[in-house]
Order: C-alpha cells, then sequence, then structure tokens
C-alpha cells in the first residue's frame, strides 16, 4: 500500500454544520450548496489548507461549476485547473485533495448524497437515474467542458436550486427542492450523454479501468443479493485478490468496502419507506437474520436500523 492510499479518509458529511461555516445552505443533511465568491474564499482556502497531508472521500456526488474565474482542484493526486464555463464532477470514489479560487473568480459547489440519488432515480416522475457506469466514466473523466448553451441551462437549474434551498418558508420547502434538483440532474445526465455521443467516450481506457467499470456494473445488478467479492470475482473471471488490488489502485477501497457501501446505501433507502421494518428490510438485502444485518449496519454507519429510522 502507498503513502498516497493511507491517506485517503471516507468521510460522513455534516451538510447542515458545512454549510452554515461556509455561509451556504442545506437540506435534510442531503443536499448542500454553496455560492463561492471573494466574500467567503479565505474560509475555503482555510478550509482546504487541512487537506494538504489527507485525500477525503464523500459518500456523494460532488458538481463544481466554474461561473468565473479559475478554480484549481486536486483529485486523485493529480492536478486540475478547471476554467470559467466548466464542470468538475466528483463520484463517491474519487478522492479531492484541496481546492484554490483565483481572485474575482466565483463558482457553485453542490454535493448530493449518493442516498438521494437512489431515490431520485427510482421514484415515478423523476429523471432517468445515474448510470452506474456514468459513474465510473465521471471517475475517470471529471472535467466537463460546455458551449455557451449547456452552460446557461445548467448554470439556470443551480442558480434555482439554489434559490429554493435559501427559502424560509419550511413548510414547503421540500416540494421546492426536489423538483428543482431533478432538473438540476437531468441537465447533468443530459451533459454526459451529449459527451458520449461526440465521440469522446471512445478514449482509450486501461484494462484495470474496464475491470474497475464492470465491477460497478454488477454492484448496480447484484448488490441487493450478493455481498462477497467472490461473486463479482467469478462474474470478471479473475480472482478476488486480483479484483481487490485493481479497486485498491483505481479508488483506494476494496472489493469489501466498496459492496458494503453500496449496501448500505440500499438499506437506508428501504428503511426511509413508509411501513418498512427491519426485519423485511433484512430479508430483502439477503442478510441470515434481523441480528446479522443490524450489526452490519451499526459498523459501516455508526448507529442501529433503528435509530437510523427514528432520525428520520
Amino acid at each position: 500500500m502507498t503513502t498516497q492510499e493511507n491517506k485517503i479518509q471516507s468521510i460522513d458529511l455534516n451538510m447542515t454544520d458545512l454549510a452554515g461555516y461556509f455561509g451556504g445552505y442545506s437540506f435534510k443533511n442531503e443536499i448542500m450548496m454553496i455560492r463561492a465568491t471573494d466574500f467567503n474564499k479565505e474560509l475555503i482556502v482555510k478550509a482546504s489548507s487541512g487537506l494538504i497531508t489527507h485525500s477525503y472521500r464523500f459518500d456523494a456526488l460532488t458538481a463544481l461549476l466554474v461561473l468565473d474565474g479559475t478554480l484549481d482542484v486536486s483529485l486523485d493526486f493529480k492536478h486540475y485547473s478547471i476554467p470559467e464555463k466548466s464542470l468538475l464532477l466528483i463520484s463517491p470514489i474519487n478522492a479531492i485533495s484541496g481546492a484554490d479560487l483565483s481572485t474575482g473568480g466565483r463558482f457553485f459547489l453542490l454535493i448530493i448524497k449518493r442516498d438521494v440519488l437512489d431515490r431520485l432515480g427510482n421514484s415515478d416522475g423523476g429523471p432517468k437515474p445515474l448510470p452506474t457506469h456514468d459513474m465510473s466514466d465521471i471517475f475517470q473523466r471529471p472535467h466537463f467542458e460546455m458551449n455557451e448553451e449547456s452552460f446557461n441551462k445548467i448554470s439556470d437549474s443551480f442558480e434555482l436550486l439554489y434559490q429554493y434551498l435559501k427559502d424560509t418558508r419550511q413548510e414547503i420547502k421540500e416540494y421546492l427542492i426536489i423538483p428543482s434538483l431533478s432538473i438540476v440532474m437531468t441537465e447533468l445526465f443530459s451533459l454526459i450523454s451529449a459527451r458520449e455521443h461526440i465521440g469522446l467516450q471512445s478514449k482509450s481506457i486501461s484494462r484495470k479501468q474496464e475491470l474497475m467499470s464492470k465491477f460497478v456494473l454488477l454492484l448496480r445488478d447484484h448488490v441487493t443479493k450478493e455481498h462477497y467479492p467472490s461473486f463479482y470475482a467469478n462474474k470478471l473471471f479473475i480472482s478476488v485478490q486480483y479484483l481487490s488490488l485493481i479497486l485498491k489502485e483505481e479508488t483506494g477501497q476494496t472489493a469489501s468496502q466498496l459492496i458494503a457501501q453500496h449496501v448500505v446505501s440500499k438499506a437506508k433507502n428501504m428503511l426511509r419507506l413508509p411501513g418498512a421494518t427491519i426485519k423485511d428490510t433484512a430479508e430483502k438485502l439477503n442478510f441470515a437474520d434481523q441480528s446479522s444485518f443490524g450489526k452490519f449496519f451499526k459498523k459501516e454507519t455508526g448507529i442501529t436500523p433503528k435509530k437510523y429510522i427514528e432520525s428520520l
């Protein structure tokens, strides 16, 4: 294991506290937006300085839309200089280690927890879900350049969501925020699809990246029932050890860690459903019994399924 891998830390973001610190807005500790300008640049730089010796991974989709100026970001130990009118998408398997905004620059920071993305994709009338293979593509190629029309559509959708997150009418915020978030996700999906259609998807990838992409597709289709790396390794015709080596090199996490993250995400969404029970959730996720599911859930989240339901 390299020194860099040792320094990657996974964080369960407290969006309410983070938004308050940076002067942004959050909703139910699941969605957060910050509009970064010179006004709060010093806070951002101060927070980023703490990332110099560590990289952080969030179980969320993070979008950085640069409106003006240039945003310098260290992602997966690579440097990206993001010019104005372009977008950086950070998947749950990317690791970020610092950011700096040029003088006079402005950008939107949007963070959406993976649980929310899953619920949006499964809801009637919601946006087309962001496929797992697109998450893999975002991991490998996070920077999106846009023409004027695409930028205007994306920036307008970000602005709308930001204004609704600011709205003080608590009793109707959910009815405003969820539809506007759906618009943002639809625009992002359209941007990703457009990149495929103009042929950029043909960019060659390594054998290891190809195997990683196939692994995350298998996770999407089988993680509800299959919780062990051996199943996925067999499907890919490689050893468990080689699978974990690839994933560790590409994402900083083992197969077992990535599988556990996906199972937890599924569990949380099941437990949120009206009338959901811990026993039924354990059965649907193919655990031997309610007790083994409870132990797994607490190990991965720090709280019991019962406490999670009570916190909703």
